[in-house]
């Protein structure tokens, strides 16, 4: 992107931050700084890359939080200007009353899958300390890599000085807008009407809110049919790549670790996996137990459907395999991952009214399920109808046929590596 481009809105499924109590009041004193669209000042520049040059971190922003966006007045690192509020970081540091750090974005519930983690700029560290202007927070001073970090006290107290610094800027910016008396006591007279506009703001607001965690829990279009109609239609896909990835040996390591370690280690697993299948438009449908179920094609059909799932499954196999080489070079257990691809029509819907769930239902489906029984450890195993769709971009071994529980004999291969 270049310097005068803007973040558009995505479809994100992400948990959207509630406003601050003080919202507009806080947008007052924003709007008096005159700060919002003006051109780059040196006298926050200087501060920005004083920051990223003390953290030694690729990107750091001074960012303003206005009514349905976030502007960045400065900014080292990104090309963009703005995002829409909702998926703004800076949003839920506001909230905040000390720096706001987020270790790793990818097990974050409010943003694993938002636009900024799953793609450009591939936020996965963040830590944000709100900046005040007459006691209300306005923005932030943040700094952001692309990669998980740790961020001690030691930092923080720096992040802290740092942001005093702009605030002192912010401050000699304020003194002169408030000479202005005419603008004072025409923003005093439209405080009844911004007050009505921002209760309304909230309560569509809290309408998005809702409709973003049903998305988040739903493809898109189903949660709008649901919405719409109170009720989901099934629904018959001709050719949808389905994988099916199980832990070996599960059972096993659960018996030598704690609860706590068991489920601390699943959820960091099961996160990876999620962050993995939102990078590559792949579509997560469940976990039961220690597999982990999701497909391609089922919404919005195209011709890398197979080819995309491969690439997820190929860093999910990946990302169990450094875990294993760790643990085990720790000497402690841990599992291995066994998975398995398969393509073909099935049907997909919602069923139950509490707790109701979206699924997909057909042979497509039991035979996905045999084909990753029948893999290895390490492995992941392909059916002849897959290998057909990404044949020509993968390196693989074939197996022959292969007895499967009421299946028969079914021809499969192990699928390596991409092709260069």
């Amino acid at each position: 992107m270049d310097d005068t481009t803007t973040l558009c809105r995505l479809d994100a499924k992400y948990l959207a931050p509630r406003l601050p109590a003080d919202e507009a009041e806080r947008l007052q004193a924003l709007r008096q700084l005159s700060l919002l669209d003006t051109p780059t000042d040196e006298r926050f520049d200087r501060i920005v890359r004083l920051t990223a040059r003390f953290f030694d971190a690729p990107m750091a922003t001074v960012s303003l939080v206005d009514k349905d966006r976030q502007w960045l007045k400065s900014r080292v690192g990104i090309g963009f200007t703005e995002t829409p509020r909702q998926i703004s970081f800076c949003t839920h540091t506001i909230l905040q009353d000390r720096v706001l750090v987020v270790p790793d974005a990818r097990l974050d519930m409010r943003f694993a899958s938002s636009p900024l983690v799953v793609n450009d700029p591939y936020m996965r560290f963040y830590a944000g300390r709100p900046l005040r202007v007459n006691g209300f927070k306005i923005g932030s001073l943040c700094v952001i890599d692309h990669k998980p970090r740790s961020f001690g006290e030691r930092e923080i107290e720096l992040l802290d000085q740092l942001a005093v610094l702009i605030e002192h800027e912010m401050e000699l910016v304020a003194t002169i807008g408030w000479q202005n008396k005419a603008l004072r006591v025409q923003e005093q007279l439209a405080e009844s009407q911004r007050r009505l506009a921002d209760t309304v703001t909230e309560l569509e607001a809290a309408k998005v809110r809702g409709d973003e965690l049903l998305r988040h829990l739903l493809p898109a279009n189903v949660a709008d049919e649901l919405q719409t109609r109170g009720a989901v239609e099934p629904v018959q896909h001709p050719d949808v790549a389905v994988m099916f990835a199980d832990f070996t040996d599960f059972t096993l390591v659960a018996s030598q670790i704690t609860a706590a370690e068991l489920v601390a280690e699943l959820n960091e697993c099961f996160c990876h996996f999620d962050w993995v299948s939102a990078k590559h438009g792949v579509e997560k449908l469940k976990t039961v137990g220690d597999a982990y179920i999701c497909a391609t094609g089922l919404n919005d059909p195209r011709p890398d459907d197979a080819l995309r799932l491969t690439r997820a499954a190929l860093e999910i196999r990946d990302h169990v395999a450094e875990r294993l080489a760790k643990f085990t070079a720790q000497g402690k257990p841990y599992w291995d991952i066994r998975i398995g691809l398969h393509s073909g029509p099935l049907v997909s819907g919602i069923v139950g009214v509490r707790k109701f769930a979206y699924d997909i239902w057909g042979d497509t489906v039991n035979t996905a399920a045999r084909i990753e029984t029948a893999s290895v450890p390490g492995r992941i195993n392909a059916s002849a109808a897959f290998l057909a769709r990404v044949r020509d971009h993968v390196r693989y071994e074939p197996r022959g046929s292969i007895a499967c529980k009421h299946k028969g004999d079914l021809e499969m291969a192990f699928i390596d590596a991409l092709t260069p």
